[in-house]
């Protein structure tokens, strides 16, 4: 029936019906179970009807367990053995009946049931599942099979287009019972394309495949491609012929004004992609979406794994398509409600087109680093002389290896013969290699093609493509005559189509060739010639490499590739997107883009949104923005340099992830580039984090690993540069450890010198060495211990480099300016070691001690220089043994130390007097040691300035220069010699008199044993002079006696010392003073007892009782500051009030000591805390109140709850006593603040910042706590008859924090308006009630319409004796009270519904103990101002009511519960599942409803 000339009348229908029948029989009972080993399973693979299902057996539950189901593929059973062999020995002889039946459907015309049942028995061959244990060659049985199926249903797709549609829909059932398994996932072969090697997602084929030259596909793409091919009819000749196959004018595949041919192809893809994409984007109620996404990721994967290949070039147009739909989507989705789309389809679409996106990046980079070199113009070169070496450029790369080559007649380049595909005996007469034959083939083209009117013999680009476009075509022409593939074949149709639809849409101005003849030329091919026996290939052939370079610089000319700037353009416009969900997508499709061609990063658009997502709101975003830039700063130093202060920024992120991932950058950044310019920066930045207590310990271990590895790795020195061990000599490691550890305290020395400071330094050293808390169980302890192994070896040959870094920068040393700053720095960065180790610091003491004599050539720096030198002697003199200590205080060091007392400020002073002290406290010092008696020396002289001024003046400030400079000099050095120097036996008793502090007059009895108690003394004297400078010395004098003798404190609150320096009448420098100094005294008595001094103090005390010492009292006398403190916690929460920031700022920092000692009630200070955050115009003190407030909130989250309404009344108050406007002197208080980060400009509440960082945020019980807590300060007090008026401006204020609070779920507005409906219902109605009655109105409905006193009022004339108020002034003003109580509820209630689009439906329908909606989660305020309240005086100052405020708030009132009653309606119940939203509504003004309601009903 099939054989040439046979006509289709002769055949009978029932003998065809019978054909088809058994074709679609035998396929589906007995191949398809045959070869997937089902046959014991007893399922039938065939399918009703057509055998496709149709769309309801795609979305039945029974349809998806078919997938599921599992045969035993480990064996086969025995009786099916004898069934499945005569079975598979007919594939040979089934091809070859399918290729007859593609023959026959090809010239014949057929029933339509027949077709449908052969197309779907074809269809069903794809999901067979061929199974090895059959037979070992069942995979190449199956692909035989399904090869020529899918030639017969190309050929039913060609032959008929009406039933093309059908077709296609028809493979989407199919979808869903393919193997699903990795190794029968992809089956059929290809070759292996350019974009093989790009492709990392893409699998390569069964695991057994042993083929380097091929890949493998999935057979349904490689049908779908098929069937796009099939539809493509031969352009026309000229403008006026219609195109062939468009006879039929009720066909919808193909247009009358279509002339390429591809307009039925351009048809398949549109339906195809639509189609998949609809199920790809339903909802999980729908069904079938969860299987479809896979499918479709891998079938972009296999679509771009092919689009390289000269046999698949419908695979472009399909990405195009592909393309172009999901762009759309996300564009919709993002302008669309959140609801509407589904945030999984979301995540597919943007992850496939970020995969298209990434590969036409990658097929850009390629053709722009690797391009043709074609010749520019018609005169071809002279071929070169043949070179006297044989030259070897054969692309494999290979050398001249023993094998046949060939050598190119015109270059004289010799090739490998298999791999230019020539053996020794069929070596042509005249053989050139690639490039050379493109060089000839376009000149003749150009000679050929080009205009005749033409101005010059220049070739474009677009002329080269030609060229390549018939290189190609005579490829495909070739391979279709000697294999007589159908994918050949209509691949070289689709490339004679997809050309001349390029010539149609060029200029011809672009090139120099002829595009109508060239037009003529490429359709007079259409026609495949009849092959010859013993054919050869053509002239001008390329080999497999040409081929596949050609089809890259083809790629990248495509309308895909021209459309990369779209495509790219859409990634970044959802990089702005409102939707979080979408910015981190796209951050994340750009870095699948940016990861194939990271020169995208340089280009402004691409940096400018990249930078922007740093700053975005979401965490997640700014998460993936960070990650985004973290995979090319280390390849690219430009691009490090560029985004350093960005990353900077995000060391100090809110989000722990952010924080996380840019250390990791910086970590990453530093060990592979040692000299990168923002070094210091980032290491000063990572240390700061590292100090800073509120810091996530997965953070802080992240920072203390990479300084680690940067500075204390022990290993590093043994270590090349490629990161193995190197090779070194015996006699090499001493010396590569003390190079690594020179570059590592260079670094450390820059770090300390451009942060100013050694304390960040000294924190992470101590944190490397120490680690967290005892008793830390944390699951990285035991990493973090042998990170402290690690460091505590290190510090060693650390120390001696430094000590080297010092020589050598005194031997280099140039006496600039800027040598001081270097040379503090290498002092405060061995200080940081002399802290922590002191021990080591001894050897080097001798290098340390000349600093001391200030004559360092450091003017500005001596004091920074020798107080650094002393606090490092001081360390380290515990460490002395008695041979060190004598030999250096027989010397000049106790005389350098003196002196220094005597010339430098009183920071110096201190550090100075302190060294000396521990000299003289060294057990192995003699009682009469020159140290000593070098501090009782000065100690006697300063006392006696003192004793000699006291009574020289009530006030130094009046005094000369030179004698306020004395007498500061001499308490600070009195004093720490109070604090520093131990006398024998002195503890206090427990209870110490007062008595015993009385200045001694006579100077030679001054002992150092008695010194404290008269030099306390005499700083009273001082204390009570008028200047403050003098007061805020003598109190940092007291400080010493204090924190020496714990138990002086308890005299100094009973003479009242406390109260005066703490009090009203003190000012505001001596308060700050004070409270710098008991922040002092609670951190040393911490430092005492947490480093054991007050136990070892304790143990050399003979007096002290065993029982004592097991009781722990050498605590005792740690709590008495403490204890004073806590009975002055009062006036502690009361200088939180203080109108001095700096005040303000130094209590909150004291409290924060208290708290964290548990020396005042968290109960008591948290109000206080929340005041502060009102603090609008001091950053600083909010921040600092802040993390107090966080670290209360993950202790106990309920007490911020429950503390919230004394929160905002104090921060009500505190703005009102604090912050005053100056223009009239009264107070102004605002809950809203500027927004200190994000990228928009905006508002937020003072209050915002402590829920977004607390556990309230997290939990809808705590949430709606808080609001509840809020709400309730609106509810009337019932035991008292009427509000109180002064209470109406906090209302107000609180009003205005519950309308702009950050609600991250839309029950929250949600839960607001529905209490405020209750208490407006409750309260409301009986204020309306009581208007009437008082002005006698209708009790029974009080408020129907607008009343005269409404009227009047908008006129502006309203006069109380006219309305017959004036009388009732009292009663009138006490109601309108009321009202005022209420009516910031029903505006914040209008406000929320237009700010949120509520719609009436769902207040209605809310109910508060319901459980939060996924669609109304992650919701955001729409644009506008924020909700702001201003309450009117109803009463003037004398008492009197203020009739023009008064009723404005009564007309107010009554239309807004007029407008209340309106909207309290009920709603009737939509048929659907969910309510619909109503349309989004505007932002107006608060009397003005614009929104769409749905009907409604009374009640």
């Amino acid at each position: 029936m099939a054989s040439p000339g046979i006509d289709r009348r002769v055949v009978e229908d029932d003998t065809l019906e019978a054909c088809v029948t058994l074709i679609k029989n035998h396929i589906q009972k007995h191949l398809i179970p045959a070869l997937s080993n089902t046959g014991h399973v007893g399922v039938s693979m065939a399918t009703s009807g057509n055998g496709s299902g149709g769309e309801d057996a795609e979305r039945t539950p029974k349809s998806k367990k078919s997938r599921s189901v599992s045969p035993n593929r480990g064996v086969v059973a025995k009786s099916l053995k004898a069934v499945y062999s005569p079975i598979l020995s007919t594939v040979g002889q089934f091809g070859t009946m399918i290729e007859r039946a593609d023959a026959f459907v090809a010239c014949n015309e057929m029933d339509d049931s027949l077709l449908f049942t052969l197309s779907g028995a074809a269809l069903s061959t794809l999901t067979i599942d061929a199974s090895p244990i059959v037979r070992a060659d069942a995979a190449s049985l199956a692909s035989i099979i399904q090869v020529s199926s899918m030639d017969l249903i190309a050929a039913i797709f060609r032959r008929y287009p009406r039933h093309r549609s059908i077709i296609v829909e028809d493979v989407f059932p199919l979808m869903l019972k393919l193997p699903a398994s990795k190794k029968s996932l992809r089956t059929f072969l290809v070759k292996r394309s350019a974009a093989s090697s790009r492709t990392g997602d893409v699998a390569r084929g069964p695991p057994t495949s042993t083929v380097d030259d091929h890949d493998y596909i999935q057979p349904i793409c490689a049908l779908t491609l098929l069937l796009i091919q099939s539809c493509v009819v031969m352009p026309s000749q000229d403008d006026d012929e219609q195109m062939e196959g468009a006879e039929d004018s009720n066909d919808s595949w193909a247009l009358k004004d279509d002339h390429s041919g591809l307009q039925g192809c351009v048809a398949v893809c549109n339906q195809f992609t639509s189609q998949m994409l609809q199920r790809c984007a339903r909802k999980g109620e729908e069904g079938g979406a969860s299987e479809f996404r896979p499918i479709l990721s891998n079938l972009i994967d296999d679509l771009l794994l092919v689009r390289h290949l000269p046999e698949y070039p419908a695979a472009g147009m399909l990405l195009l398509y592909l393309s172009h739909r999901l762009g759309s989507d996300l564009l919709r989705a993002s302008s669309s409600a959140k609801n509407q789309v589904e945030a999984t389809y979301l995540a597919t679409a943007m992850d496939a087109f970020g995969k298209i996106t990434s590969a036409v990046a990658g097929s850009l980079q390629r053709n722009r680093e690797n391009p043709f070199k074609l010749p520019e113009s018609m005169d071809l070169c002279a071929p070169s002389p043949e070179p006297t070496e044989e030259i070897n450029r054969c692309f494999c790369g290979r050398g001249n290896l023993d094998t046949f080559m060939v050598d190119c007649d015109r270059c004289h380049s010799w090739h490998h013969g298999s791999c230019v595909g020539i053996a020794k005996d069929t070596v042509p007469d005249i053989w050139l290699c690639d490039d050379c034959t493109l060089q000839t083939t376009v000149v003749e083209q150009a000679k050929v093609f080009a205009r005749g009117s033409r101005d010059s013999d220049s070739l474009t680009s677009t002329d080269h493509n030609h060229v390549l476009r018939q290189l190609l075509l005579s490829y495909l022409s070739w391979t279709a005559q000697a294999s007589h593939s159908q994918i050949a074949e209509r691949a070289r149709e689709f490339l004679i189509a997809s050309w001349v639809k390029q010539l149609e849409g060029s200029e011809e101005t672009l090139g120099s060739f002829d595009l109508g003849l060239v037009r003529n030329f490429a359709i007079s091919q259409w026609t495949l010639p009849t092959p010859q026996p013993n054919q050869q290939r053509p002239r001008a052939h390329l080999t497999d490499d040409g081929n596949q370079r050609i089809m890259t610089s083809l790629v990248a000319s495509s309308e895909l590739c021209v459309s990369f700037n779209r495509l790219l353009g859409v990634i970044l416009r959802l990089m702005g997107d409102k939707l979080a969900s979408l910015r981190k997508l796209s951050v994340k499709a750009i870095l699948q883009v940016v990861n194939i061609d990271p020169a995208l990063m340089t280009q402004p658009t691409v940096r400018k949104e990249v930078s922007r997502c740093f700053h975005d709101e979401s965490i997640s975003v700014r998460e993936a923005a960070v990650s985004l830039v973290g995979d090319y700063i280390i390849q690219s130093p430009n691009l490090a340099a560029a985004f350093h202060a960005p990353l900077l920024e995000r060391i100090v992120d809110k989000g722990i992830s952010v924080r996380k991932r840019a250390v990791r950058i910086f970590r990453d950044v530093l060990l592979s580039n040692p000299t990168y310019e923002g070094r210091v920066a980032a290491c000063h930045a990572m240390m700061q984090r590292a100090a800073d207590r509120k810091e996530d310990d997965g953070v802080r271990d992240l920072i203390h690993e990479t300084f680690h590895t940067l500075w204390f790795n022990s290993k590093a020195f043994d270590m090349g540069i490629t990161g193995s061990p190197a090779k070194s000599k015996p006699g090499q490691l001493g010396t590569k450890a003390e190079l690594y550890c020179t570059e590592v305290s260079a670094q450390m020395v820059e770090v300390v010198r451009v942060s100013g400071s050694n304390e960040v330094l000294s924190t992470l050293v101590k944190g490397l060495l120490f680690g967290f808390a005892e008793g830390d169980k944390d699951k990285k302890n035991v990493e973090r211990k042998k990170r402290q192994e690690d460091s505590h070896s290190q510090c060693k040959l650390l120390v001696k480099a430094l000590i080297e870094l010092l020589l050598s920068f005194e031997d280099t040393r140039e006496h600039k300016e800027d040598d001081g700053k270097q040379l503090v720095a290498i002092l405060a960065t061995l200080g940081v070691f002399a802290q922590t180790f002191p021990e080591l610091v001894v050897p080097h003491v001798d290098t340390l001690v000349p600093y001391l004599k200030g004559d360092n050539g450091v003017k500005r720096y001596e004091a920074a220089v020798v107080s650094q030198v002393s606090s490092m002697i001081s360390g380290a003199s515990s460490h002395f043994g008695s041979g060190e200590l004598n030999r250096l205080t027989s010397g000049e060091l106790p005389t350098d130390l003196v002196n220094i007392c005597y010339k430098f400020p009183s920071e110096a002073v201190t550090s100075a007097v302190e060294a000396l002290a521990k000299l003289a406290n060294h057990p192995d010092a003699a009682s009469d040691s020159i140290q000593e008696k070098k501090l009782l020396k000065l100690a006697t002289q300063f006392y006696s300035y003192l004793l000699k001024t006291k009574d020289v003046t009530n006030d130094f400030s009046s005094m000369k220069k030179s004698v306020r400079d004395n007498v500061r000099r001499a308490l600070a050095a009195l004093g720490s010699i109070c604090r520093f120097y131990e006398c024998a036996g002195a503890a206090d008793d427990h209870t110490l008199d007062s008595s015993v502090f009385v200045i001694e007059t006579d100077v030679a009895k001054l002992q150092l044993d008695n010194l404290s108690n008269a030099a306390f003394a005499l700083f009273l004297q001082y204390l009570s002079k008028e200047d403050e400078s003098t007061k805020c010395l003598s109190l940092r004098a007291m400080n010493g006696v204090f924190i020496s003798r714990p138990r002086v404190v308890l005299v100094a609150e009973q003479m009242g010392i406390i109260t005066s320096v703490i009090g009203d009448e003190a000012p505001p420098s001596v308060q700050i003073e004070s409270l710098r100094c008991w922040r002092d005294i609670l951190i040393s008595e911490e430092k005492r007892i947490d480093s054991g001094a007050a136990k070892a103090k304790m143990e050399a005390q003979k007096n002290v009782t065993l029982s004592k010492r097991i009781g722990g009292d050498q605590d005792g006398d740690s709590t008495i500051s403490g204890s004073v403190l806590t009975k002055h916690s009062e006036r502690l929460y009361a200088l939180t009030l203080s109108k001095d920031e700096k005040v303000r700022h130094m209590i909150i920092d004291l409290i924060g000591h208290l708290l964290r000692q548990g020396l005042i009630n968290p109960m008591e200070t948290v109000p206080h805390l929340l005041a502060v955050q009102g603090d609008v115009k001091c950053p600083s003190t909010r921040a600092l109140a802040l993390k107090l407030l966080q670290t209360e909130g993950e202790k106990r989250p309920d007490m911020l709850r429950q503390r919230i309404c004394a929160g905002i009344k104090q921060a009500f108050h505190f703005q009102r006593n604090v912050y005053s406007d100056s223009t009239n002197g009264s107070a102004k208080v605002t809950a809203l603040i500027a927004k200190s980060d994000g990228p928009k400009d905006g508002w937020e509440t003072i209050f915002d910042a402590v829920i977004k960082e607390s556990a309230i945020r997290n939990k809808k019980a705590q949430r709606q706590g808080l609001l509840k807590g809020i709400i309730s300060l609106f509810e009337k007090d019932p035991d008292v008859k009427y509000s109180n008026a002064d209470q109406l401006p906090m209302l107000a204020f609180a009003s205005e924090i519950l309308g702009n609070l950050p609600y991250t779920s839309l029950s929250d507005p949600l839960f607001i308006v529905y209490h405020s409906s209750c208490i407006a219902a409750l309260d409301g109605q009986g204020v309306l009630t009581q208007f009437a009655e008082l002005l006698g109105g209708d009790v029974c409905d009080p408020n129907s319409e607008e009343d005269d006193i409404e009227k009047v009022s908008k006129q502006g004339k309203f006069d109380a004796a006219q309305q017959g108020l004036e009388a009732k002034g009292a009663e009138f003003g006490q109601l309108c009270v009321e009202a005022a109580r209420i009516l910031p509820l029903l505006k914040l209630k209008q406000f929320l519904r237009k700010a949120y689009n509520i719609s009436e439906a769902r207040v209605t329908s809310y109910v508060p103990s319901e459980k939060e909606l996924i669609h109304e989660k992650g919701i955001s305020i729409s644009d506008g101002p924020p909700f702001s309240f201003t309450m009117k005086s109803i009463l003037d100052a004398d008492g009197s009511i203020n009739w023009s405020n008064s009723v404005k708030i009564y007309s107010s009132f009554r239309r807004m519960m007029r407008d209340a009653e309106a909207d309290d309606v009920h709603v009737d119940p939509e048929p659907t599942k969910s309510p619909k939203r109503t349309a989004k509504r505007k932002r107006g003004g608060s009397d003005q409803v614009v929104e769409e309601s749905p009907k409604v009903s009374p009640e």
